[in-house]
């Protein structure tokens, strides 16, 4: 969380374009996205922006982060993965495998990828790769993204008095939302399987 309070001086120059570049920087650099959010709303509490206009802006820098490595699975196909930063996913069987498995459910992966941290850019590749539809892939994300920003951008909007509490609640708040989704995906899964 200390990258909170070292991003926090940036944050106030740039505001908007500030949290809208640094979400899309995280998402190429493995940083947490979910800090700026949560520090945008930490500046709204302090009177730096509004509230609502920082919500807008980060979902709309999350599904534009997102949308690069669709993009970059649609237009590279295959040949990414003979990229050195995806080596070990060319296995053919393997990735046939889940392309196949992908390709059943595709809205409900793209979806669900916003709360599974470590595999979102394969899922979002793989989107783009399986071809996906724009539409599909923007709406499928954008909901996701109205469903996990204002959790987080509120946490930063009523915790920021109490830095050691927000950070708790951060982390905390992550772990019951992926387990909230994890929840929903089996009972999605277990309703598609019956039906």
């Amino acid at each position: 969380m200390e990258s909170i309070q070292t991003s926090l001086p940036y944050l106030v120059q740039y505001s908007y374009l500030g949290v809208y570049v640094l979400i899309i920087a995280f998402s190429i650099i493995p940083l947490s996205k979910t800090l700026v959010i949560v520090a945008a709303g930490l500046l709204a509490a302090q009177g730096t922006g509004n509230l609502y206009l920082y919500t807008l802006v980060s979902m709309l820098a999350l599904v534009s982060a997102d949308s690069l490595y669709y993009l970059l699975g649609r237009f590279s196909g295959r040949r990414v993965l003979n990229w050195k930063l995806f080596k070990g996913l060319n296995e053919a069987e393997r990735m046939e495998k889940a392309r196949s498995k992908f390709k059943q459910s595709e809205w409900m992966a793209v979806f669900t990828a916003r709360f599974l941290p470590f595999i979102r850019s394969l899922i979002f590749l793989l989107a783009g790769m399986n071809r996906m539809t724009v539409l599909r892939f923007v709406s499928a994300d954008a909901i996701s993204a109205v469903l996990f920003v204002p959790v987080f951008i509120g946490l930063g909007y009523y915790l920021g008095e109490n830095l050691d509490l927000l950070i708790s609640t951060v982390k905390e708040g992550e772990r019951w939302l992926a387990l909230a989704v994890a929840l929903l995906l089996g009972v999605y899964l277990l309703w598609r399987r019956r039906a």
